[in-house]
């Protein structure tokens, strides 16, 4: 439920309670305590007439005056209050309609006493309106306490997030609202923040390493050429391969990273044209594979950056014409909601626990001439895309690489 239901809600319970609650005060307990209060200085004012005390008129009313009881005094032959029964009515009953028949002592007169307690108005309305505020102060405090916990514990994760402490989440409860899904949001951003700063931080270490050795081999190349310049021409083509292959290092670094930062181009793209285009691209002189492309349907339509599929497929039918011994597949099949390109070689295969590690970068195989990055920037276009790619070995024992895109 929202927060916004519950406090509203809450305010709007609490205070039919509360209205409820001082209108029984004000219109039952209240009168009711009133007529005690009543009877109580009635039954005063008449022992204080009965005991004998008070025997002249003026005391009398100088008695009422003090204790606030109005009094009629008339004689037992006068008329009185009408519809009362006269005074055989007021010894049966004791009181009519708030008022007392007392016969003094001396007899001489009848006293017929009331007292009259009426709580202003203004009180009345003062209590119900106490009530009503004490209810929704309360309401308040209690629907806006685990508000203010939970705000306490999203401020403390955050805070603590951007002190450097990169485990700290914010800790989420069973009861989902919007201040639990903006702490899910936070812990998502967080896992996804550490994710990235762990993998820029494999990168680096990786491009350090990566970088080392072909600049080990440059800086030896040149000590050599110094200590022999006339013998100096094989140095330079050791130095010319070398800065070959850190300008081609650097290019593909700068591919890597393009690609998880940009925005997809997206249009509609037919798979089928895409693998034709990567098998004539990978299919180079001097390398004897066949590479055939197979396609369940006469087209294959996807939603995806084209540029970025091509270069996917690409570094797919590359590493298998590098693997094969004589023949690559590329198979295009489509269910209901995915589509799956399968490039299959027939080489020796995935050597045991390599393929799980294959995607990551700079990770190469033992015979490997490349740079490492290939199957991360297929991995890296297939997640800017929604897909995946999966890598494993056939039951012959050779690679099977398997890019599936969401239609």
């Amino acid at each position: 439920m929202k927060i916004y239901w519950k406090v509203y809600l809450m305010l709007v319970f609490t205070t039919l309670i509360a209205l409820v609650f001082s209108l029984w005060i004000s219109f039952s307990a209240l009168p009711a305590r009133m007529d005690h209060d009543r009877k109580q200085r009635m039954d005063r004012f008449q022992e204080s007439v009965m005991s004998g005390d008070y025997t002249t008129i003026a005391e009398i009313k100088s008695l009422a005056d003090s204790m606030s009881v109005e009094i009629r005094m008339i004689r037992p032959n006068n008329q009185f209050p009408p519809g009362s029964g006269g005074p055989g009515f007021f010894a049966q009953e004791g009181e009519w309609r708030g008022l007392r028949l007392i016969v003094p002592p001396f007899g001489n007169m009848h006293i017929i006493a009331s007292v009259n307690l009426h709580p202003p108005r203004f009180f009345i309305l003062l209590l119900v309106a106490l009530g009503i505020f004490t209810a929704q102060a309360a309401a308040l405090a209690i629907a806006l306490r685990p508000v203010a916990r939970k705000l306490s514990l999203l401020t403390r994760a955050t805070d603590d997030f951007g002190k450097g402490k990169l485990t700290a989440r914010y800790s989420l409860h069973g009861k989902s609202d919007e201040l639990d899904r903006l702490g899910k949001a936070f812990n998502t951003m967080a896992e996804r923040i550490n994710s990235l700063l762990s993998s820029h931080n494999e990168l680096l270490n990786s491009v350090a390493h990566e970088l080392r050795t072909p600049m080990t081999r440059l800086g030896f190349a040149i000590e050599l050429a110094r200590e022999n310049p006339e013998n100096s021409s094989d140095k330079l083509k050791m130095m010319e391969k070398d800065l070959f292959e850190l300008d081609r290092l650097v290019s593909e670094l700068i591919d890597f990273n393009r690609i998880g930062g940009t925005e997809l181009s997206l249009s509609k793209v037919d798979m089928n044209e895409i693998c034709r285009e990567a098998a004539g691209i990978e299919q180079f002189p001097g390398k004897t594979v066949a590479i055939t492309v197979n396609a369940d349907e006469e087209t294959n339509i996807v939603e995806g950056d084209p540029q970025l599929l091509l270069r996917a497929v690409s570094n797919l039918v590359r590493n298998a014409v590098f693997y094969a011994a004589s023949s690559v597949s590329v198979n295009i099949h489509s269910s209901s909601s995915w589509l799956v390109v399968t490039v299959k070689d027939d080489g020796p295969g995935f050597s045991p626990g390599f393929s799980s590690r294959a995607v990551r970068p700079f990770v190469k195989g033992e015979k490997s001439k490349g740079i490492g990055l290939g199957l991360s920037i297929v991995q890296r276009i297939a997640e800017k895309h929604k897909g995946r790619l999966s890598l494993g070995n056939s039951l012959s024992g050779s690679a099977v690489a398997e890019l599936s895109i969401p239609k």
